[in-house]
This record gives structure tokens, sequence and C-alpha cells, in this order.
């Protein structure tokens, strides 16, 4: 049996990296880098199996589902999410690769399946999948070598600017240090090896470990705080995303503009422990990824006599490129508007301001008739007004007449 990490070739997310950094730790030995972009072109040599731990967001090229043969998968910490439709980086599918045919029988021959969050584990349900939550591998990172550092410092990562800046200005002059951390990397990982990549991780972690708290709005650096038992607060203008459950309710938390505020000042002078609600899930999961090591460890057979799909190649790309079609049109139906629509949307569009203009037309004309009205009524008014005060004149001369007589 051979070993091998899930891991992204391409990410500007460090936060993926961790992620397979948490899978390594398990391994007895590091043999082969699975991209999970890739994961159905994956090939060992001499038809070897490659122990992996599944644990990770799926995917953005949904299309390379389901996985290898070669690979001999643990499937826990499992997210699958739809929320890169249309990205530029993503493919326009949603669940069409994993509700139906090999892309669900595939998940099925793995029952159950260890979700990382809610959300997905719904999802299981709807499609009739086995499931349970097993929680994030990240859960599981062993503890940093303490070192007292010369002056203390809370760590900032990925936090929104105003947050940010409201640190700095408490702890100003407190004697802590605030040390802002990128969560991303200025380019793609593309072309950086794993090894390099491996000690930009552990780096990070060891400020995390050796921090007297972490501030921050990314779940993959929370998450390794907590495991690493430094103080977390996680930190964003809401916590309704779904991979967020049940993390969040696991995690000191706060609203941006709490902090901004200054409620939270108090909080990163004397930072509390984090709670311990995780360590029931944290536990299970050491439990269940060291089984499947020694199981690995004691098991001699090659690849294809473990594959539990079985699935002719031709057949699975025939699927495959079925999918594409299916998915590819229900993203046009979906996200694009046909030009004769367009075409027809700006013709009414071109109607309704005509319409609109001879309106304004008629009420220029109305407005203009009505102040020369106004103003033939205001000469009248006044010719009336002199013509009453003539009358009444004339009629004063009358009585003077009368009254002479």
């Amino acid at each position: 049996m051979k070993y091998g990490i899930l891991y992204r070739k391409t990410t500007k997310n460090i936060g993926d990296d961790i992620q397979s950094y948490a899978q390594q730790q398990w391994l007895p030995s590091l043999d082969y880098l699975v991209d999970i972009e890739e994961l159905d072109a994956f090939k060992s040599d001499n038809d070897e199996p490659v122990a992996t731990i599944m644990s990770s967001w799926y995917m953005w090229q949904k299309w390379n589902w389901p996985p290898s043969k070669d690979i001999y998968p643990l499937w826990i910490g499992f997210h699958y999410n739809d929320i890169q439709r249309g990205r530029p980086r993503g493919m326009p599918s949603k669940w069409e690769y994993v509700d139906n045919g090999p892309g669900l029988e595939y998940l099925k021959k793995y029952e159950p399946i260890g979700c990382r969050d809610y959300y997905t584990q719904a999802r299981m349900d709807d499609i009739g999948v086995k499931n349970y939550f097993s929680g994030c591998i990240t859960l599981t990172l062993k503890k940093r070598k303490i070192v007292k550092p010369e002056r203390e410092y809370v760590v900032v990562v990925g936090v929104a600017k105003p947050v940010e800046k409201a640190i700095k200005k408490q702890l100003a002059g407190t004697g802590i240090d605030v040390k802002v951390i990128a969560p991303t990397r200025p380019e793609p990982s593309t072309d950086i090896p794993w090894a390099d990549r491996q000690a930009q991780v552990e780096e990070m972690l060891d400020l995390y470990q050796n921090a007297k708290c972490v501030v921050t709005f990314r779940l993959h650096c929370a998450l390794p705080s907590l495991a690493l038992g430094t103080p977390v607060l996680l930190v964003r203008s809401g916590f309704n995303s779904v991979r967020f459950k049940p993390y969040a309710d696991w995690l000191h938390h706060a609203y941006d503009e709490d902090v901004v505020a200054g409620k939270y000042r108090e909080w990163f002078l004397n930072p509390p422990a984090n709670p311990d609600d995780y360590l029931e899930t944290r536990y299970a999961l050491e439990k269940t990824v060291g089984e499947f090591i020694e199981q690995a460890k004691a098991e001699t057979r090659k690849a294809s006599e473990l594959d539990r799909l079985k699935v002719d190649p031709d057949e699975l790309m025939k699927w495959q490129n079925e999918k594409m079609k299916e998915t590819l049109h229900s993203y046009h139906i979906e996200c694009h508007i046909d030009l004769g629509q367009i075409n027809a949307q700006k013709k009414q569009i071109a109607d309704a301001n005509k319409k609109i203009s001879k309106q304004e037309e008629k009420i220029k004309k109305l407005q203009a008739e009505n102040k020369k009205l106004k103003k033939k009524t205001h000469v009248y008014s006044k010719f009336m007004s002199y013509k009453f005060a003539l009358k009444l004149y004339n009629m004063g001369l009358s009585i003077k007449k009368i009254f002479k007589k």
C-alpha cells in the first residue's frame, strides 16, 4: 500500500494546503500527491492502491468524477457545494455528477460518507446516500512546539479592513503586537513544490500556536487554531454560510460591527480558552483515521482488486460526456438570456420611452395652455374689479344727486 494526500495543485488559498497537511500528519509515508481537480485521471504505478484521506471541499472541475480506482479512500470531511457555478475557474454544474449514474453509485459503494457539515449531510440524504457528521480533518492537527515570543502578539487573518484597523487601534500602546497574515498567496501555487507549500503551512501553524489569540474570518484558520488550543475569535458580518454549521457554535465568534465598536478589546487583552464542544468529534475522527491507516498497512491487494465501482471505462466516459452536455444546457438556460429575448426587451423599452416622450410633450403643452389661461384670468379679474369699482362710483354720484334735490 502506498499513501497520498489530497491537494489542489493550483490554488491561492493556503487553507487548502492546511487541510492537505492535516491529512499528511497521519500517513506512514507520502508517496503521491492526488490533485482533487483531476480525481478520475489519477494513476499510480503498477496498479498499487494509494490510501488517501478524502477530507476536502469538492470541487471546481466536477466533470472529473468519480475518482480513480487507484485511490483507496477514507471518506471523511466531505463538503460538496455548487457555489462555483458560473465562476471563471469553475464549471456550470451543480449536483449532476453525484446524484445519478456511476457518480452516485460510487458514493454508495463507500457508505457511510463522513460529511464536514450539516448542509452536505442534508444533500446526501436527498440523493439517498448514507452519511454521518464527521467534522473536518483539520480538527485533528497536532500541537506545535511552544516557544514563548519576545513580545505577545495577536494574529489577524483575512478579516474586513475596518476590523483589522480597529484591532490595531484598540491594542496600540498595550505592548501586544498585531501580526496581519494573508490567507492567500499573491499567485496560484501551480509551480510551487509541495515541500515549499508544506513549509509555509508549518510556519503559519507555528505562528498560530504561539499567539496570544487568533482573530480570523477564515474557517481553515479558525479550526486549526481550535485544534492547536490557541484562543480564536471568528469575526464575520454574518454566520449564515452552510460551511459554518456547526463550527461557529464551537468557536468564540463576533460580528464585524461589534469588534469595530470596541466591544471585544478586553477579549483581545485576556482571551478566554476555546470551548471544548469539538473534542468529541475530534476523538471520533482520530479513531476513524487511525483504524483506516492500520487497515491500509495490512492490505495486500492491488487497486484493480479493491475497486468497488467496477464500471467499464468507455461507459464511464460516455456518462461523463452526457452529464457535460446536460450541465452546459441547464447552465445556459439558467444564466443566459437568448439574443432574441434581449432584442425584444430592448424594443419594449424603446416603445415605452417613446410613449413617455409623447406624454411629456402633452404635459408641456397643457402646462403652457394653463399658464396662458392663468394670465387671461388675472387680466379679466383686474378688468372686472375696475368695472365694479366704476359702477360703485357712478352709483355714488347718482345718490349724491338725489340728496341734492
